[in-house]
């Protein structure tokens, strides 16, 4: 009972995280897309810096979800 308490509460976090993940990364398309990026960058690199590791962290959540998906279905 407690494992899959735990189960449930790791799935919601990696849930949290990973639509605050997702919509770091939108936001940072819409910069880009309406050109405001080049007020809070001085450097297209940076910017180009910042969607990698906001892409990553989409890409980290969505693989911690999976992983506490299919954790779960095997402690039930």
């Amino acid at each position: 009972m407690t494992k899959s308490l735990t189960v449930e509460a790791q799935r919601s976090n990696a849930e949290r995280q990973l639509f605050g993940a997702r919509r770091a990364l939108g936001h940072l398309v819409e910069m880009y897309d309406n050109g405001q990026w080049r007020l809070y960058y001085k450097k297209q690199e940076a910017f180009a810096e910042a969607v990698r590791d906001a892409r990553q962290a989409v890409e980290n959540w969505t693989d911690m979800l999976s992983k506490c998906g299919s954790g779960s279905a095997q402690l039930r």
